[in-house]
């Protein structure tokens, strides 16, 4: 029997690259997008893949995509949906998406599925993986939200991971800590960007040999400048 993966926000970017590479290796995959229009256009081009509408900030469509998943026993579990709000908070003007929107992305959903996600025996094995990011450890002024969401996700898995020691669960929590990606959140942003395809590459490699921390890309060097210039990582994204 094929072993099966949940990927949120698989119908783009990161996200779409996790889900082919996923069925590609025999996976069973069951992936969310935010809206029917998004996984209709993914379904149609991956018919292969359990596609399921889940808006993460509404608590019914995270219920909903429990009660789809059942008893079924999920090997891999990857929160990757997220998003991200540039704000100016000394020129305050019209946002796209909502502080608390943001955060119910970003940090509350993924927290509330675990926790939904394990009520489910069956489901309490496998590797689950936490995408987060660089800025959780050198933010920018400018996404604030965003950096302190990825920061709060950060520090849940360090915990997750605390209690799995002591408990001696199965499970093994990965966190995978991503450099600048090119996909559409981050149209217009910075440079030096590495491709989705390459980005889910190296988050499965490290999953499957199931570290705490995965380093994707740059964020090899962060930490290791980090580890010699505690301050030196901030000071340079700061200013961004």
């Amino acid at each position: 029997m094929a072993k099966t993966i949940l990927i949120t926000g698989g119908t783009r970017g990161i996200g779409r690259a996790l889900a082919e590479q996923y069925l590609a290796r025999g996976f069973a995959v069951i992936a969310t997008g935010s809206t029917p229009r998004s996984v209709d256009q993914a379904r149609t081009a991956l018919p292969q893949i359990d596609w399921q509408v889940c808006d993460l900030r509404e608590q019914a469509d995270l219920a909903a995509l429990c009660q789809h998943i059942g008893r079924r026993a999920l090997d891999r579990v990857v929160h990757n949906a997220g998003v991200q709000q540039a704000r100016n908070w000394f020129s305050p003007g019209g946002e796209a998406i909502s502080i608390e929107d943001e955060t119910r992305i970003n940090f509350t959903a993924p927290v509330l599925l675990t926790r939904a996600l394990f009520d489910n025996v069956h489901s309490a094995h496998g590797r689950w993986i936490f995408i987060t990011s660089g800025l959780a450890i050198a933010p920018k002024q400018s996404a604030a939200v965003y950096c302190a969401n990825k920061a709060a996700l950060r520090v849940f898995c360090k915990s997750l991971n605390g209690q799995i020691a002591v408990t001696g669960s199965p499970i093994k929590v990965c966190e995978a800590i991503l450099p600048l990606v090119d996909t559409a959140m981050t149209q217009g942003r910075g440079r030096g960007k590495i491709s989705p395809e390459q980005a889910a590459a190296e988050i499965i490699r490290g999953a499957e040999r199931g570290l705490a921390e995965i380093y994707v890309g740059k964020v090899r060097w962060l930490m290791r400048l980090r580890a010699f210039w505690p301050n030196g990582a901030e000071n340079l994204m700061i200013r961004h």
